[in-house]
């Protein structure tokens, strides 16, 4: 089963910080996963397209959940889903660091368990992470364990076909 996939040049370095600059004033209010700015999504009209070219497999974008632009709370935890057939994907516009994590139980993502302290850093092992430069973004399963540690990103929400 893929679980990420990296993806470069989602923007170009300079059409990232120049979307990072644009919305840095903004009011970005607390959120589950950091601050993000309500309301104020920015989707592509041709998402469904984009998204299901790179992932080679039709998908719909939820449109309500993406194009959010969030600064991350830095802590572990998995985003909220509904199906496991569901994808985020995050887009750097300034670097950033994504994280995955095991937990100490065993468990490797939320479907396999999930009720743990996620503030204990001590509970958790890192598994991998990704340096991603502003305009690199990455696509994930939103049931693992995951983190970002800096910077302003863009997330968007995706359901396979």
């Amino acid at each position: 089963m893929i679980k990420t996939i990296t993806v470069d040049g989602f923007y170009s370095r300079d059409e990232a910080l120049r979307l990072a600059n644009v919305v840095w004033d903004l009011q970005f209010i607390e959120s589950d996963f950091g601050r993000e700015i309500q309301h104020f999504n920015m989707v592509p009209a041709s998402a469904d397209e984009l998204f299901s070219k790179v992932l080679r497999f039709p998908v719909t974008v939820d449109d309500e959940r993406s194009g959010v632009f969030r600064f991350p709370k830095l802590f572990n935890h998995f985003e909220e889903f509904d199906s496991p057939t569901e994808w985020c994907f995050a887009v750097a516009l300034q670097p950033s660091t994504f994280n995955l994590f095991h937990h100490k139980s065993g468990a490797k993502n939320a479907l396999d368990s999930y009720k743990f302290n996620y503030r204990n850093l001590f509970e958790w092992d890192l598994v991998v992470n990704y340096l991603l430069e502003p305009g690199q973004g990455i696509f994930f399963r939103p049931w693992l364990f995951h983190s970002f540690d800096s910077g302003l990103i863009q997330m968007f929400r995706l359901s396979e076909k």
